[in-house]
């Protein structure tokens, strides 16, 4: 029945010009032919599961692409199962992925076979601040008294994973305010950091979310953030009139998280140009804009050169944090 088969008995198999065929046709193309996976590296309720999210919903809304985007979660290995899953997609454009600083890190920190700058970079739509966040019923009411309460005792922190922009800023908190080292707890994304600080699991006494991973238990008053670092405080939307942690003692405002959308490597400069129009349209959208507003997000929008050079900086930046706290 075997050699029946192979020999010409039932379904032909297709022939090295077929296949060839295929795989060029999927690589000379300029738009989506069949449905697109948005893949997005965190859990649902994550900062970049709502970003993608809400991307996918204005592409939907304004029809800006011909087939269907479907947002994908891959959770897993602080981000290395998506960011894998996406670079073996080599040259297929019906694959995207949202990204945020893990996408440095993990790639760094675990030694992937790969870098960042191998993705083809698409866009960046914001920058993410991060807000120091506190249980609503803790005692401090700024972040000078956080900094008092850390420098007599250890206190428990949670991130999103281990070795990432979370663990970071802790690290840096605690060098620039000479604190005790903090006991960090990591989760599976922002949203469960949200959550096991307003349930004080694990002992969590802090974080350092992103203002859209805390806004709907903020607004149920189960957290409440003490301080935002950022150079100016938010003027629109919830969280208008925050206090800086640079004024209240705290002086970082230099660390964001980029919500940017990358390809797969190999895509043409056609692919690259086609999604590259359909997040800027997101981008102008009243609906982002409105979205930007309600989440604190910083408008930037980067493509192009000025993108790449970003991400060439950005990955340099987390080599350095990571050879710094010696992480690799």
């Amino acid at each position: 029945m075997l050699v029946a088969t192979a020999c010409g008995g039932g379904a032909t198999a297709p022939s090295p010009s077929a296949t060839t065929a295929a795989t060029a046709s999927v690589e000379t193309m300029t738009q989506p032919t069949r449905p697109i996976e948005f893949v997005i590296s965190t859990a649902v309720g994550g900062g970049s599961d709502i970003y993608a999210r809400a991307m996918q919903a204005i592409i939907e809304e304004q029809k800006l692409s011909p087939q269907p985007v479907q947002p994908t979660n891959k959770e897993g290995g602080s981000g290395a199962v998506a960011f894998t899953y996406v670079f073996e997609k080599k040259g297929d454009m019906h694959y995207i992925m949202i990204t945020l600083n893990s996408f440095f890190t993990t790639i760094i920190t675990q030694k992937l076979p790969y870098k960042a700058v191998d993705f083809t970079p698409i866009a960046n739509l914001a920058l993410d601040p991060f807000f120091l966040w506190v249980n609503e019923d803790s005692p401090w009411k700024n972040a000078g008294d956080f900094i008092k309460a850390a420098q007599d005792k250890e206190l428990v922190a949670s991130g999103t994973g281990s070795k990432q922009e979370d663990e970071v800023m802790f690290l840096r908190i605690a060098e620039l305010a000479k604190t005790k080292a903090f006991r960090y707890v990591p989760q599976s994304g922002g949203g469960a950091v949200a959550t096991a600080l307003a349930g004080h699991q694990g002992g969590v006494e802090v974080t350092v979310n992103n203002p859209s991973e805390g806004l709907g238990l903020f607004q149920q008053k189960k957290l409440r953030p003490l301080c935002s670092f950022t150079p100016a405080s938010p003027t629109t939307g919830p969280y208008s009139g925050l206090a800086t942690c640079k004024s209240q003692g705290l002086a970082i405002d230099d660390y964001y998280i980029m919500r940017a959308v990358m390809g797969p490597p190999g895509l043409t400069p056609q692919q690259q140009a086609f999604w590259v129009d359909v997040f800027k349209k997101v981008f102008e959208s009243a609906k982002w804009k409105a979205f930007m507003d309600t989440n604190a997000l910083n408008p930037d929008f980067r493509s192009g050169l000025d993108f790449r050079t970003f991400i060439n900086n950005y990955e340099k930046l987390h080599i350095d944090i990571a050879t710094k706290n010696k992480w690799v």
